[in-house]
């Protein structure tokens, strides 16, 4: 990723992947190419820097602030997801992204760059492990919770097919 300046990105020719809704929160400014496609996107806290990761033999994820993107580096082809909460990371497990928030996990399935499920908590998650299609979360105050993945009747589960 190169970072850029403001004056720069407003005067690139390039696929802007995401922005903040409200521009004068745009305090941070990236350039990234992937296969042969250039992308710019902006992000709020200059604090962290995006997260850009190689899921897939072709599939990129990248998160920061509240944005969640896939990038295909073949075709170009691109998803993106405004967060509820803050991104923290992502984990592949399968053939699934698990977009981790602050409060929120995401289920993606990487063949269809579909969010197939949303869990929602309310304390802020410190650490997610998987371990045999489980999911052991662990929150701010040590407690914890174990989810399946397979489990559709979670209380916390929203399926989003």
């Amino acid at each position: 990723m190169q970072r850029l300046t403001e004056k720069e990105y407003y005067s690139l020719e390039a696929t802007t992947l995401f922005s903040e809704k409200d521009n004068r929160c745009n305090n941070c400014f990236g350039f990234i190419t992937i296969g042969e496609h250039n992308y710019k996107f902006s992000w709020n806290s200059n604090l962290i820097e995006p997260t850009i990761e190689l899921l897939d033999s072709n599939i990129y994820g990248i998160g920061i602030d509240q944005h969640f993107c896939l990038l295909n580096s073949n075709n170009g082809v691109f998803n993106c997801w405004d967060l509820d909460t803050p991104f923290l990371y992502m984990i592949v497990y399968e053939r699934y992204v698990i977009v981790i928030c602050e409060t929120n996990i995401l289920l993606i399935n990487l063949d269809i760059s579909k969010i197939e499920k949303e869990y929602m908590f309310i304390e802020i998650i410190s650490d997610v492990r998987l371990e045999n299609r489980f999911m052991r979360i662990t929150f701010i105050n040590d407690s914890e919770l174990d989810i399946s993945i397979d489990d559709n009747n979670n209380p916390f589960v929203k399926l989003l097919n």
